[in-house]
């Protein structure tokens, strides 16, 4: 369900440019999904977040594979609880991720 915007992301090098078309991917998809919605702008957010991390910086190699594979590992999350489709489980995926998020964000 969610795996085309990893695939964003892995088709562009995992660089920042792939992130920036994943985050906008997403926010083009929230108005027709949204049933949808706060799991893309989770996803929005992660992409966004690596954008705003390294834009103005080099993105080491071994950074950008761990990024990648952080990121991949959300979406994973995500697609899995929605394609259960059991409201419990969406929910408890959306609470993993966020907090995913903020600890990304700490660091």
């Amino acid at each position: 369900m969610f795996e085309s915007l990893v695939e964003i992301v892995v088709d562009g090098g995992h660089g920042v440019r792939s992130y920036n078309s994943c985050a906008k991917a997403a926010r083009a998809r929230i108005s027709s999904e949204p049933d949808n919605a706060a799991a893309l702008t989770l996803i929005m957010f992660a992409a966004q977040g690596v954008v705003e991390a390294y834009d103005d910086q080099p993105l080491p190699i071994d950074a950008a594979d761990a990024l990648l594979d952080n990121f991949k590992g959300m979406v994973t999350t995500l697609d899995k609880a929605y394609a259960d489709g059991s409201s419990d489980a969406k929910l408890a995926a959306l609470n993993a991720v966020s907090i995913q998020l903020v600890e990304v964000a700490k660091n």
